[in-house]
């Protein structure tokens, strides 16, 4: 690795020590090799030098006994023969002077095919041509090497590089590092250099695969999606990756150092010290827990944590992911406002709702069912609608529905679990799983019966109005008829006596023999057409009604109806202002009124008539009850009245309901009747209920 040393016992050969003569070398004693370290050996080679060193002064000596440095010469190719590097020498015209073993090994070159050669003989093993390398620098600094190498530093004299051989092992290659010092004499002149080389390819390659792995786990760790933080034995964070950074709202240089505890408040800090206990227990944990952004807010996250252990088992820290659960926590949130909204729905719907599973089994209903059916949940939740209902139709609904199609019934029912027969509307769909398949159901229950007897109501409603309608048409020109009757009878006839009289008179006159007492006939025939047309016009409209009121008008009614039937005595109550009487109703009391009247005169046999019209609780109530002979109501239908039985009561009804009021009467055989008319008051007309009398 880029500036890395090697250990001491990479020290270069000699350092900067000076090499004597060789004439000095034989005083020097022999240096045992054998079975020596490698460090021993450098060291011994040290020491020589460092003895070479205190006989540099005796040239006399070194002169005299040549066999000295043979011998001397000799310990020193031991010490290069022994190390364990592959170490060569080269002399001052660079040629190869020392070539050990190691590197024998190495290049596959020995030593008789290396010694005494030069012109960069050395790097052909290396290389396979004749190039400078690293030994070279030692001689000449400017020579163009740091290009070729992965790597090149000194140390004074000293040079240290890492490079790529190809032509290593057959051409395989290895990667080398190499260290090359120079050599000097006792002088200070250098005489050579010496290199060490050692194969660091598994070194290499191991260095390389860390590199990659270490590449890859930090990008592993940067592109995870959860945060990632490593704090020491103390609690203080000394890692953190991009995405717990984002997710704190931290730089990276601010969320390291701190200790983690500031990132909890002080329930949430309680919590980390539980934690924190069973990881100095040495025990991994996971746990849910908020944390504290930089700008104050709190996130809900799940940390999972694993203590740090050094190679004797003790605690050195921890590391833990950190996951995000605000968007878990926001969704559970909402699905738990869903659920609850939807089991308000559930259980407060007007209508009767369950569901059941796949098999056809009921697994929960709300209450209106079970008071639809008239059942209980006991004996409602686990029943199967496949095999136990009755009601082939709705049995086939059900099966529709779990086949994943939406399905209806509706029709009388009979159930099976409360014995209650109802009038029911069932709406089934099918609920689903994420991939479509069937899970169970649900159906939704209405009782229609309200529905289905107000539809029954409107359809005999409108039978009704048709036929009240066909009844004013009739009674309309029933008195068209009875007008036109009164006006010929009555008015005509009168009309034509008098203008009889009148042509009499005239012819008379004429003739001379007229008198006064003519004349006297005929007002009294005018006077008759007069209380006619009064009396055809108080049965249309009392004049009486718009001049003093409904209350004076119903008392002259009365009046008047008992001076023409004197064989019935009539007796009225009235408990209302007249101002409390809303306008449109005077006209429509008084019809009623009136046509009550008519049909007791002409089909009660009545001796007594009571009429009473009051205000009770905001309503108007008209009662007119006689006791004549009744009749049988059971068989007895407004719609079908007739003239025989019933003429004028379905115009009754109609102007009192066309009105905002409501018609009723009673009656029995041999007890009269009774006919009521009710009105609210002080709202408009139709906005108000109207109890049954």
């Amino acid at each position: 690795m880029k500036g890395r040393r090697e250990s001491a016992n990479e020290t270069p050969l000699f350092h900067s020590q000076s090499i004597p003569d060789p004439s000095l070398f034989r005083r020097c004693p022999e240096v045992k090799t054998e079975q020596k370290s490698r460090d021993e050996l450098i060291n011994d080679l040290i020491d020589l030098c460092h003895k070479i060193r205190g006989i540099e002064q005796d040239e006399r000596t070194s002169a005299s006994e040549p066999g000295a440095f043979q011998l001397t010469h000799r310990q020193y190719l031991d010490i290069i023969e022994f190390l364990p590097d592959a170490t060569f020498v080269i002399d001052h015209e660079k040629r190869v002077i020392a070539w050990n073993g190691a590197i024998e090994e190495m290049t596959g070159v020995s030593k008789r095919d290396i010694i005494g050669k030069g012109d960069y003989a050395y790097s052909i093993p290396f290389y396979g041509e004749r190039r400078p390398i690293l030994v070279d620098l030692v001689f000449d600094v400017d020579v163009p090497l740091r290009e070729r190498y992965h790597f090149v530093e000194s140390d004074g004299k000293t040079y240290f590089a890492e490079v790529f051989a190809p032509r290593m092992y057959g051409g395989k290659g290895a990667y080398l590092w190499g260290k090359a010092s120079p050599l000097f004499d006792q002088e200070g002149r250098m005489i050579g250099a010496i290199e060490s080389i050692r194969d660091i390819t598994d070194r290499r390659l191991a260095e390389d695969a860390l590199r990659k792995s270490e590449q890859m786990f930090r990008m592993v760790v940067e592109t995870m999606n959860e945060g990632l933080g490593v704090q020491d034995e103390r609690g203080v964070i000394i890692y953190a990756n991009d995405k717990l950074c984002r997710m704190l709202g931290y730089r990276r240089d601010e969320l390291v150092g701190l200790s983690e505890t500031s990132l909890f408040d002080e329930a949430n800090r309680r919590r980390l010290e539980r934690e924190m206990k069973r990881r100095r227990q040495l025990e991994a944990t996971s746990y849910e827990v908020e944390l504290l952004c930089r700008d104050g807010r709190k996130i809900p996250v799940i940390v999972s944590g694993a203590p740090l252990i050094d190679e004797k088992n003790r605690f050195r820290g921890t590391i833990g992911t950190v996951t995000d659960i605000s968007t878990r926590k926001e969704a559970e949130k909402r699905l738990r406002e869903s659920e609850e909204k939807y089991r308000t729905i559930f259980e407060n719907s007007p209508l009767g709702i369950f569901h059941f599973d796949a098999d056809g089994t009921v697994t929960a209903c709300n209450d209106n069912i079970i008071e639809i059916w008239g059942s209980s949940k006991e004996k409602f939740i686990g029943f199967n609608l496949l095999t136990s209902l009755k009601n082939k139709k709705m049995r086939a609904a059900v099966s529709a529905c779990l086949s994943g199609q939406s399905a209806c019934y509706e029709g009388n029912y009979l159930s099976v679990t409360g014995g209650k027969f109802t009038n029911l509307k069932a709406d089934y769909g099918p609920i689903l799983s994420d991939d479509g398949s069937v899970l169970g159901g649900i159906c939704i229950i209405e009782d229609v019966s309200e529905r289905k007897q107000a539809q029954d109501a409107l359809r005999e409603s409108e039978k009704q109005l048709r036929f009240l309608s066909s009844q004013l048409l009739d009674t309309q020109e029933k008195e068209r008829k009875r007008i036109a009757r009164d006006l010929h009878d009555s008015i005509g006839s009168s009309l034509s006596a008098i203008k009889f009289s009148l042509e009499n008179i005239f012819k008379r006159i004429r003739q001379g023999s007229a008198s006064h007492e003519s004349l006297k006939a005929i007002i009294s025939m005018t006077q008759h057409a007069i209380e006619e047309s009064r009396r055809i016009m108080t049965d249309l409209r009392p004049s009486m009604l718009d001049d003093l009121g409904i209350v004076a008008t119903i008392g002259w009614f009365c009046r008047q109806f008992q001076k023409v039937y004197d064989g019935i005595r009539v007796e009225s109550h009235i408990d209302v202002e007249e101002d409390e009487i809303p306008d449109n109703l005077k006209t429509v009391i008084f019809q009623v009124m009136q046509e009550a009247f008519h049909n007791i005169a002409r089909h009660s046999e009545a001796g007594l008539v009571r009429i009473s019209l009051e205000k009770k609780e905001d309503i108007l109530h008209l009662v007119i009850k006689d006791d004549g002979v009744g009749f049988d109501l059971t068989s007895f239908s407004i719609e079908e009245a007739n003239d025989k039985r019933g003429l004028g009561l379905p115009s009754m009804k109609e102007r009192t309901e066309l009105s905002g009021g409501g018609f009723f009467i009673r009656s029995a055989v041999g007890e009269g009747t009774e006919v009521t008319a009710q009105w609210p008051l002080g709202k408009g007309l139709g906005d108000s209920e109207i109890p049954p009398a």
